[in-house]
């Protein structure tokens, strides 16, 4: 019991102590040091700061609730995967990197495609701005990234994004090709390239010049016959 009375007593301190820091920083940017002036101040700061993080901000001034609007852009069959811009996903990439996340698969096969895929995971808070979350599977599509997400703002939404409508395991879009594959394609291109050599061959070959080397040989034995005669 007593030591639960210490935390609350602790809690507290700490609490005004934070107060008295904001109440200083108000002063100190040319607020007046008056109650009402710094209870305004409050107010302000808690309408801007403190309301988009309590669960019952999500309606906007108009009344319109903007988590459930941000759900059923993305709500229904095929369309929580989108494609990014590079650009776009390059520094939550690098981020993950810096946590010992291994990206390298999964950024060989974006830039391969020329653009990142994402999984829409739900409407968040980031940095105190309204924005849409999604889990970049860097372990592979078809596995679930809840910890590994990718922010973009809502008012930068629709330009960011283009709906894929099926999945990146349905355009195989992490597939490579098997060693074997790559055997077999070396060895038809192989069989294409002898192919052409002897089509190539057939086509020089002088037939009009044989024909018509043997054509002034005749000739040349028909006046020898005629010389002999004479």
């Amino acid at each position: 019991m007593e030591n639960s009375n210490t935390q609350i007593i602790s809690s507290e301190e700490t609490v005004m102590s934070n107060i008295q820091n904001i109440f200083q920083s108000f002063v100190d940017n040319g607020g007046e040091p008056k109650v009402t002036a710094f209870k305004r101040h409050l107010d302000q700061l808690i309408n801007s700061d403190i309301k988009p993080l309590c669960t019952r901000s999500g309606k906007s001034a108009d009344g319109t609730d903007w988590r459930s609007e941000v759900k059923t852009k993305f709500g229904g069959r095929g369309m929580k995967w989108v494609f990014v811009s590079l650009e776009n996903i390059q520094p939550t990439l690098t981020s993950l990197g810096e946590q010992g996340v291994d990206t390298e698969d999964y950024s060989k096969f974006i830039t391969d495609h020329g653009q990142a895929w994402i999984r829409f995971s739900g409407p968040r808070i980031n940095n105190g701005v309204k924005a849409a979350a999604f889990e970049v599977r860097t372990g592979g599509s078809t596995l679930d990234h809840p910890k590994q997400l990718h922010y973009i703002p809502l008012h930068d939404l629709d330009d960011a994004i283009s709906f894929i409508n099926t999945t990146p395991h349905s355009l195989k879009l992490e597939e490579v090709a098997k060693p074997q594959e790559v055997e077999e394609e070396a060895v038809e291109v192989e069989a294409v390239n002898e192919i052409e050599v002897e089509l190539s061959e057939t086509a020089e070959t002088p037939v009009i010049e044989e024909s018509y080397e043997d054509m002034m040989g005749d000739l040349e034995a028909l006046m020898d016959m005629e010389n002999e005669e004479l």
